[in-house]
């Protein structure tokens, strides 16, 4: 017995140190291979796209990114996986850049040498709130990347947390391919300046004071240029500032109106095969606080002088009031008076020609529109292609925004509109109208008869330069090109390009005209900004109807038809016990 006790106890022992030594051996293998992750998100989120394998693997030279973070034991509990996450898509950029990716991890948490050049390059610690345990603090992270290409700018990432992990992947293959790229295109831009109205002008002029010069309106398009790494180039179409020969795209804000010389330039610039993108207003409005409560809404024409060239291509530009029941909310200024006290207050004002696009009205195989969520169409009007005009010129023409079904129009006049003006028509709406077309082909020459117009001596004035009046102009070498027609240049001016996504749409077009289309497919994955569509009315009546009158209906008529079938088993069952009763007697 003792024998095979001892024999069985070393048995015991052998086979315990053999799994040992086996769970040891695949716990070492294991350890070394790479984890599955699988992308559940609906947009792809964590999915490099096409694009994004292209640029990195055409690397001509190894790309450094530093990572600098926190070490895990000091993260706050809700950010320790955050050097895990964002590894883990670095080691995927280097397996598919086949080594061209050269990414490491560095510690400046308690490096003082480290932390002071990290601030030279404008990388700074962040305080992020951390919870421990029952103690809520504050804890100073660093979390920031740096991307280096050559002998070139770094591009900084200053901040990386978990909720811009989605957007890593444009965040560093959009630098990545910018640094990469042999020349920075050139976008020259134009946007006429605000002038003050003449009569306000001259009320400074009799007080003795020198009316305000005229504002830029546009200076955030430089701005956002400079964001997407482009070079911005500011035009006046003037004389002495024209569109220069080697620029990639002109963006055109016909927010005044141009004179013929300035739209000749814009003209050659299409001819050229230059892409161009054309915002065109053909009327403002100003809003004035009501005596009684609420405001007076003035209609005032502007003309952009492009609606002549665009009708020569075969693009109808409107003019009468357009206005749609999606509708967004701006603030506007109002003085009150409470007990005496004049104050400003900001009132919110929702009227139909501020126009809410939504991401269901634009074209979704199109990579410049899709993605956008919301885009604010603020006093703009529909841009119509002419079917028969553009197959003159063999012109191609793509809608690409269109407004809601429940969108009209009304007739223009200048000065205060009526209240009954906002309301839609009795006999329906007009359907939906295109707001944005892309039209390619070789453009034609609009001034092919009237010959080329001579410099005015201002811009708007009647009368020539005689410096410029009569001196031969060179014309353009036709090749073909790309026009973007957006019926409202007021959606991009400083107050409002930064509304939903209206940048976006801007940045999206120079990178599809300019050819940077990789970068848009990258930007394009970024997460979707889900718009909840406008309910109407009838809608809204048949819900309340369905929540305050079906559900009670329908726990009423199963009250009654359970109550039915009750007294039908009741019955049922006193007729049995009547039959089982007789049974009895007879028996």
């Amino acid at each position: 017995m003792n024998s095979k006790r001892r024999n069985f106890r070393l048995t015991f022992a052998v086979a315990a140190v053999f799994l040992t030594a086996i769970l040891l051996l695949l716990v070492n293998v294991t350890g070394n291979l790479r984890g599955v992750r699988v992308d559940m998100t609906s947009d792809g989120l964590f999915t490099m796209t096409p694009a994004a394998v292209n640029i990195l693997q055409e690397l001509p030279v190894p790309v450094q990114v530093k990572l600098y973070i926190t070490p895990v034991d000091k993260m706050p509990t809700r950010l320790r996986n955050l050097e895990r996450d964002i590894t883990e898509q670095l080691r995927n950029f280097e397996q598919v850049s086949q080594g061209m990716i050269e990414f490491s991890v560095h510690d400046p948490q308690d490096d003082a040498q480290m932390q002071q050049e990290l601030a030279a390059k404008g990388i700074q610690p962040f305080q992020i709130q951390s919870v421990e345990k029952d103690e809520i603090g504050v804890k100073l992270i660093w979390s920031a990347l740096t991307i280096a290409y050559k002998d070139k700018p770094e591009e900084i990432l200053p901040q990386v947390l978990p909720q811009s992990l989605a957007a890593l992947e444009q965040d560093i293959i959009g630098p990545i391919h910018r640094l990469t790229r042999e020349r920075t295109p050139r976008v020259a831009y134009f946007g006429p300046q605000k002038v003050m109205d003449p009569q306000m002008a001259m009320m400074y002029m009799q007080q003795g004071m020198q009316p305000p010069a005229p504002q830029d309106q546009f200076t955030m398009i430089g701005e956002l240029l400079g964001q997407g790494h482009y070079e911005a180039v500011p035009v006046q179409l003037t004389a002495d500032s024209t569109v220069p020969d080697d620029v990639d795209l002109l963006i055109v804000m016909g927010l005044a109106a141009l004179n013929e010389r300035q739209v000749w330039e814009i003209n050659q610039t299409l001819i050229r095969g230059v892409p161009v993108i054309m915002g065109v207003q053909a009327h403002e409005y100003d809003y004035s606080p009501a005596r009684t409560g609420g405001w007076t809404v003035s209609g005032r024409a502007v003309g952009s002088g492009l609606e002549p060239m665009l009708e020569f291509f075969g693009l109808g530009v409107g003019h009468d009031h357009f206005m749609d029941t999606s509708m967004e909310t701006i603030d506007l200024p109002r003085e009150v008076n409470l007990g005496g006290l004049r104050m400003q207050t900001r009132e919110p004002v929702r009227l139909p020609m501020q126009i809410r696009v939504t991401e269901s009205q634009m074209l979704q195989d199109s990579p410049l529109v899709n993605r956008i969520g919301s885009l604010f169409y603020l006093w703009g009007t529909p841009v119509r292609p002419q079917p028969a005009r553009l197959a003159k010129y063999d012109l191609l023409a793509t809608g690409l925004i269109n407004s809601s079904p429940r969108s009209w129009e009304t007739p223009w006049q200048d000065g205060p509109m009526l209240p009954s003006a906002f309301d839609p028509p009795s006999d329906g709406a007009d359907g939906s109208a295109p707001l944005a077309v892309l039209v390619a082909g070789q453009f034609p020459d609009s001034f092919v008869d009237s010959g080329v117009p001579d410099w005015p001596t201002a811009a708007g004035a009647d009368t020539l330069d005689p410096e410029t009046a009569g001196q031969p102009t060179a014309t353009a070498d036709p090749r073909p090109g790309q026009l973007l027609v957006i019926g409202s240049a007021k959606m991009f001016d400083d107050n409002i390009i930064q509304a939903p996504q209206n940048a976006l749409l801007l940045l999206n077009a120079v990178d599809y005209l300019v050819g940077s289309r990789d970068l848009l497919a990258i930007r394009a994955k970024i997460l979707t900004r889900r718009v909840i569509r406008p309910v109407t009315d009838t809608e809204k009546l048949v819900w309340r109807v369905v929540v305050v009158l079906l559900v009670p209906v329908l726990l009423a008529g199963y009250g009654f038809v359970r109550a039915g079938v009750r007294r039908r088993e009741a019955a049922a069952y006193r007729q049995m016990v009547r039959r089982t009763g007789a049974t009895r007697k007879e028996v």
